[in-house]
């Protein structure tokens, strides 16, 4: 999925919200994907945010400051979770979130009962 594609599934992205998570009470420590991909999604965010002032990015060099600014870091960060195996089921959920652009790729992805799990997996993001 390319970043313009993204930027335009914002709303949805934004409007999904974060589920809360059931039992996720800090029990269980965090392993580095799961920090990763806390990282990542807030990545995500700001560039989903920042993407919507179209103030700032009302121009030919939008995908060329994107990039500095959050996307290389976040195609860093995939790259790096990608390659650190799966520990348990939250390292797992948290890749199959990542790899799928939230979801957004799988119809119907907001109304899942296989994304509200992931979501409750990583801690409600996503």
């Amino acid at each position: 999925m390319n970043r313009r594609k993204l930027m335009k599934l914002a709303p949805v992205a934004l409007a999904a919200g974060a589920v809360p998570a059931a039992g996720m009470s800090g029990e269980v420590p965090e392993s580095r994907i799961i920090a990763l991909f806390h990282r990542h999604q807030a990545l995500v965010d700001e560039a989903l945010a920042f993407g919507q002032d179209s103030t700032i990015l009302d121009g030919a060099d939008a995908d060329e400051i994107l990039d500095r600014m959050f996307w290389n870091e976040i195609e860093q960060i995939e790259d790096e979770m990608m390659a650190i195996p799966s520990q348990d089921a939250r390292d797992f959920a948290a890749k199959v979130i990542v790899e799928t652009a939230r979801g957004q790729i799988i119809p119907d992805f907001d109304q899942s009962e296989l994304f509200a799990e992931a979501r409750a997996l990583t801690g409600g993001v996503a």
